[in-house]
């Protein structure tokens, strides 16, 4: 009888042990597998690149590609209607400015109608302007704008010289600006210029030279 009771008492204490390790064991694993949740993943290696000096036809502000202006190192768009002033690198535009025009709208066809011409030009001269900065003449007339001039006076649209009235008129290019609250006001000022903010016109600068080609455009 005490022989019964000590093999069910060493059974019992069998028993106890191994559901013991199995609580144990399940515990231990139930830890580990929350504590690994609540583990963020390991961080990604930093590739360090080198530092690259940023040219000036680097930036793209839009991908707009320029079919005709693909093989011109530097041409300027100039868009009256929107008022803006691109400059494109064989084709593809790098940079985009505001811009202010002549007072009249329209295009230009004599002296003093105050309106900015239409047409390819170059840039052919580049002085300081007590005023403006920079003036960058461009070579205005062109043979399209004699050809409508001639054309004006002998419909009678505009008198002749001879008879007081006005020349082709002259001297139109890109300039800063003196009145730059009316340049960021989108308020056109010129008699028939282009002006830019002082500032945007020093980057402009630093982009084009003698001989760039102009397209002004409505």
């Amino acid at each position: 009888m005490v022989t019964q009771l000590h093999r069910r008492r060493f059974f019992l204490i069998i028993a106890f042990a191994r559901l013991t390790l199995l609580r144990r064991t399940f515990w231990a694993f139930f830890l580990s597998i929350l504590s690994a949740s609540c583990t963020p993943p390991p961080l990604p290696r930093l590739v360090e690149e080198p530092a690259r000096q940023i040219g000036i036809f680097d930036r793209v502000d839009y991908e707009i590609q320029l079919p005709w202006g693909q093989e011109e190192p530097v041409i300027v768009i100039i868009d009256k209607g929107c008022q803006t002033l691109s400059i494109y690198n064989y084709g593809k535009r790098v940079r985009t400015f505001p811009i202010v025009l002549g007072r009249q709208p329209g295009r230009k066809l004599y002296q003093g109608d105050r309106r900015t011409p239409n047409g390819l030009y170059t840039i052919i001269d580049v002085d300081p302007h007590p005023r403006w900065r920079r003036f960058m003449l461009l070579d205005y007339p062109s043979e399209e704008d004699y050809r409508r001039y001639q054309q004006a006076l002998s419909t009678g649209t505009i008198p002749d010289r001879e008879n007081g009235g006005p020349g082709l008129g002259g001297a139109v290019g890109i300039h800063g600006s003196d009145r730059e609250a009316f340049n960021r006001a989108k308020i056109n000022w010129t008699l028939g210029c282009v002006s830019l903010l002082n500032s945007d016109l020093e980057a402009f600068e630093q982009m084009v030279s003698l001989g760039t080609l102009v397209y002004i455009h409505e």
